[in-house]
């Protein structure tokens, strides 16, 4: 038989002495086996059990640390665990182990057990009136469970009877801030309650912010009139305080008050006159109070701030509610357009353009009133002139050369005094030069005229060639491109050479709209010759031409604007092109996207469908097929891709190549779409009927699959 160790020999003699009930003479057994082997943890933490009977408690938890600190150091966590809680059993006033114990349950994740630990230790801190430390526990019980309100609460409460004022302020601002969001009404009084029990300093400046940002919280559960009369009470004692302020106008409004919200507006203009955000504020509400016209008033005053801070966005609401009120107001238009020029949306710039009337506006009615009164005649630009003779009125003097005469400026008013109006003769047709002999004289006379040599008294008919050149390019503008054909027509008639109007003029030709016979004098044609595209052929070609301009500038305002690695607006312009019809710049856009790998496959796709609308078949399969060849395309997009390569090869009139494409997606997912119709269609058509009906979604025998390709 094997004799036994010294150890042995110590472990039998101790568990003699334990069955006798001598735990004294254990203990020096089990201190006798330490000693010979140190890493003996087992028995080590016997030992400390032994003390711990024995009443030993400073000699126990001396062991049991050294124990715990082993298992800790080698990883074993949960027996440390176990270790420190036999510790808390022999003293329980020891704060550092509720502490360790924390810290350990928070390494291993569990969050519960720690704040457990941390809560046993607040009380402990609590009770022996250890105040800061007490606060200390509370921050890191708020920093392990930061949406926990009744630990914020704790803390701010703490705070406020350490007369931490400002720390509690902050906490409580912190907590209303949370709970604003989810417009929690009992989390908001829960709050409030604690706030006029647990705070006794709330009628101090510091805790102003509390109770602004407990009215907000009351403002976004609905209780405006709780919100109004906190605010007014904080405004009681600091009339200037901003925050406030600003708060209340928002309360004003959810109480549809837009009177008081004006006029708290005011209130905080006259303390920052240059507030870009407060004049918006009271713009709104005058907008909201259907003072319509001076909301437009006050976002002018504004509008080149927020332009030039890149904000044109926030003022868009405002306009288009003022645009839909006012539609016939001219600054609200032109604003509105200009703010969706600075947005980048080209869709809705589109819409509001197509919108405006044809109609010449209405200044061109004031001139025609004002000439009533004024002496000199309408625009000899707006008749019609024809090689037809007329009557001279009796009382104007027949002349060959039409010379009006620097002394007879009472002839002129007598004329107008007679109630005619140039507006309202018909004359078609006046010829200048009845008498032959006479034609140089004529053109002599209106040479010196329009040369600036006039005679010593003033020539009330002097003819304004800029105002006229002016007034044809408004025709040009607004598509009236045979007006405007006219207008410079008939001015080159009359003045022999004015470069202004010929300029003007081939830029109407350019449009190959309306056209000139050359051998008719260079007399306007009215209509355009057959088989040409007038514009009288349609409203919606006429809108057309009308905004092709504006549209062009827009698109080349914002190639200067947008970056090419902006690509989410470029794709945004793409789908807008592509609705409006425009699908070469569209299919230009998608271009540009295609760098960003997140939306290569969505661009191929639309290009594609562009191309599709184009008729230009090959280019679309070429970019359907470069999606599928992709390397990151994903199971989805690759039916899909499939599934829009059908459908052109449908539209292409290939049906074998459709059938194929359509025989990928059902492969892969039976049910996408139509596909399992599209393929019956295809082999009805192309008389691939078997007797058993087929199988479309492939889900049958190989044998009954065919490739087309």
């Amino acid at each position: 038989m094997k004799a036994l160790s010294k150890k042995e020999k110590l472990l039998a003699a101790a568990q003699k002495n334990l069955l006798k009930g001598q735990i004294g003479k254990a203990i020096k057994d089990y201190e006798k086996i330490v000693a010979i082997d140190a890493n003996d943890i087992r028995n080590r933490q016997k030992l400390a059990e032994l003390y711990s009977r024995d009443k030993m408690a400073e000699m126990a938890l001396a062991t049991y640390e050294s124990v715990a600190k082993h298992y800790e150091d080698n990883g074993f966590f949960l027996k440390a665990l176990a270790v420190y809680k036999q510790m808390q059993k022999v003293d329980a006033s020891k704060p550092e182990l509720y502490q360790r114990l924390a810290e350990i349950n928070v390494k291993q994740g569990l969050v519960g057990n720690a704040l457990t630990e941390y809560h046993n230790l607040l009380k402990l801190y609590r009770s022996q009136g250890e105040t800061d430390e007490a606060l200390k526990i509370l921050d890191q019980m708020k920093e392990l469970d930061p949406d926990n309100l009744n630990i914020s609460l704790q803390v701010a409460e703490a705070y406020s009877q350490a007369q931490q004022t400002e720390k509690a302020a902050d906490c409580l601002v912190e907590i209303l801030q949370r709970i604003t969001p989810v417009a929690d009404l009992q989390a908001v009084e829960n709050v409030q309650k604690v706030i006029l029990s647990k705070c006794p300093a709330t009628d101090c400046p510091e805790f102003n912010p509390v109770m602004v940002e407990l009215a907000r919280a009351f403002l976004a559960c609905g209780q405006a009139d709780r919100s109004v009369e906190l605010l007014q009470s904080v405004l009681e004692n600091d009339s200037q305080n901003t925050e406030a302020l600003l708060s209340l106008a928002k309360s004003y409004r959810s109480l549809a008050d837009h009177s008081k919200e004006i006029s708290t507006f005011g209130s905080l203009l006259e303390l920052d006159a240059d507030n870009l955000n407060w004049h918006k504020g009271y713009a709104c509400a005058l907008l909201a109070d259907g003072q319509t016209e001076q909301a437009l008033g006050e976002l002018e005053k504004l509008k080149e701030g927020f332009f030039a801070e890149g904000r044109a966005a926030d003022l868009k609401e405002s306009y288009e509610t003022i645009a839909e009120q006012l539609p016939e107001n001219e600054k609200a238009v032109v604003s509105l357009q200009a703010i969706y020029e600075q947005t980048g949306e080209g869709g809705k710039l589109f819409d509001l353009m197509s919108t405006q009337p044809d109609e010449a506006p209405a200044t061109e009615s004031i001139a025609e009133d004002e000439t009533a009164d004024s002496v000199e005649p309408t625009s000899f630009g707006e008749l019609d002139l024809e090689d037809e003779p007329t009557t001279a009125p009796d009382n104007l003097e027949q002349s060959s050369s039409f010379e009006v005469e620097a002394d007879s400026p009472v002839e002129v008013e007598a004329a107008q005094e007679s109630g005619l109006e140039f507006d309202e003769l018909d004359l078609d047709g006046i010829e200048f030069g009845l008498d032959t002999e006479c034609s140089d004289d004529a053109s002599t006379s209106a040479d010196t005229l329009l040369d600036g040599d006039l005679p010593e008294s003033p020539v009330e008919v002097a003819i304004d060639a800029a105002g006229e050149v002016e007034e044809a390019e408004f025709y040009f503008q607004q598509g009236l491109l045979t007006e405007a054909a006219q207008k410079c027509q008939a001015l080159i008639d009359r003045l022999g050479d004015c470069p202004q109007a010929k300029q003007l003029l081939d830029r109407i030709g350019k449009n190959d709209v309306t056209g000139l016979d050359a051998g008719q004098d260079k007399k306007v044609v009215a209509t355009a010759p057959s088989g040409a595209k007038g514009p009288l052929q349609g409203l919606e070609d006429r809108e057309r031409s009308r905004l092709d301009g504006s549209l062009s500038d827009f698109k080349k305002g914002l190639e200067n604007q947008v970056s090419a690695e902006d690509f989410e607006t470029h794709y945004n312009l793409g789908i807008a092109y592509k609705e409006m019809g425009l699908l070469d710049d569209a299919i230009e856009q998608f271009d540009k996207v295609m760098a960003d790998p997140q939306r290569r496959i969505d661009c191929l796709t639309l290009k594609g469908a562009c191309l599709v609308q184009k008729e230009a078949f090959e280019d679309a399969v070429s970019a359907f097929k470069e999606g599928l060849a992709y390397d990151a395309l994903k199971d989805g997009e690759r039916i899909s891709l499939y599934y829009e390569l059908g459908l052109l090869y449908m539209e292409w009139k290939q049906p074998l190549e459709a059938l194929d494409s359509f025989q990928c997606v059902a492969d892969a997912d039976p049910f996408f779409r139509n596909v399992d119709d599209q393929i019956r269609q295809l082999r009805k058509e192309l008389g691939l009927d078997d007797d058993s009906g087929g199988n479309p979604s492939g889900n049958g025998s190989d044998k009954n699959r065919v490739s087309y390709i």
